[in-house]
């Protein structure tokens, strides 16, 4: 187990909504520093930028955790800058580590990454057992390479990589953009206005249907830094998440009675439901990490009511 007390420790995307949820977890080891960057700190798009920064703050450890994303409708509108950004992002940054002899990298990856197979659980091992689901296929493929440079820069480099698949998450300082955010936040965005200003049906995509899992984003972000601490098989992903799943419907009456909505819900069933199910065997994951999950009830609860304090920042929040 590493020992991260003194230690210097780089978290991309660290300014950001997870990011922010790592960096929480890492002040509690007493490390030396934590380098938090983002696309104003240095473009990571950029190789030289990228090494000569690694080279100024000379992290010991580091957490890939940025990226470019979004919901369905992102996914479907940018495909091709989405596949580009999160490669050459995730592949230039393993070289400038390489480079700077860092000591380990820990890369988040997404449940979006693993093959639509359907109403099955996703095991580690069966990651590349098929393509993702094609709404999310450009994202999916993207994050795939961030497993296959852990393997490749340990093989050829000797650099210790490793990765990490989280599940879907949710919580405080999320984007509520409505063309970037994702599920939770695209739905607590919808009927908290519809509270406001007296709406007497909201429109929600799809059936209702899909089964997906959601994870806090404190409890994720202390997940990852242990998995940083003690996983070290770079040659299989590790999955971060709660083992539980929900149906959209579910989450929708969730949220429905935290807010007090008293309208109707409407299910727009010409749009796209996307994959059925997606849900982490979170076995390994337990044998490894320590953690004792909110539930997603309380956690939407919480999540509005930080978004209904931080409403105008954060539906500006790109």
């Amino acid at each position: 187990m590493i020992d991260l007390k003194d230690s210097k420790v780089l978290v991309t995307g660290g300014t950001g909504f997870f990011g922010r949820g790592i960096c929480k977890a890492l002040e509690t080891r007493g490390v030396e520093e934590i380098i938090e960057v983002n696309s104003d700190v240095v473009n990571l798009m950029d190789i030289e930028a990228t090494i000569m920064f690694l080279d100024s703050t000379r992290p010991d450890y580091c957490i890939h955790a940025a990226g470019y994303n979004g919901g369905i409708e992102f996914n479907r509108m940018y495909p091709a800058d989405i596949l580009y950004a999160n490669t050459v992002m995730g592949l230039n940054l393993h070289h400038a580590c390489e480079y700077m002899k860092v000591k380990k990298v820990l890369s988040i990856m997404t449940s979006c990454a693993y093959p639509d197979t359907g109403m099955e659980l996703l095991k580690e091992e069966t990651f590349w057992n098929g393509l993702p689901n094609k709404t999310i296929r450009a994202h999916g493929i993207a994050k795939r390479t961030l497993q296959a440079a852990a393997e490749a820069y340990e093989d050829q480099y000797d650099l210790k990589s490793v990765t990490a698949c989280v599940t879907n998450l949710y919580g405080p300082h999320d984007t509520f953009n409505l063309v970037r955010t994702k599920v939770v936040g695209a739905l607590i965005r919808k009927f908290v206005e519809a509270v406001i200003e007296e709406e007497d049906e909201v429109e929600c995509w799809g059936t209702g249907a899909p089964m997906r899992e959601f994870m806090y984003v404190d409890d994720a972000g202390e997940a990852v830094v242990q998995a940083l601490e003690k996983y070290d098989d770079s040659s299989t992903p590790l999955n971060i998440g709660t083992g539980n799943d929900i149906s959209i419907k579910e989450l929708v009456d969730y949220i429905v009675s935290a807010v007090e909505y008293e309208g109707d819900v409407f299910w727009n069933t010409e749009k796209p439901d996307g994959q059925m199910k997606k849900l982490l065997d979170t076995s390994r994951m337990k044998e490894i990490i320590n953690l004792e999950p909110i539930s997603v009830k309380d956690g939407i609860e919480k999540t509005i009511e930080w978004y209904i304090s931080n409403k105008e920042k954060a539906d500006a929040k790109n």
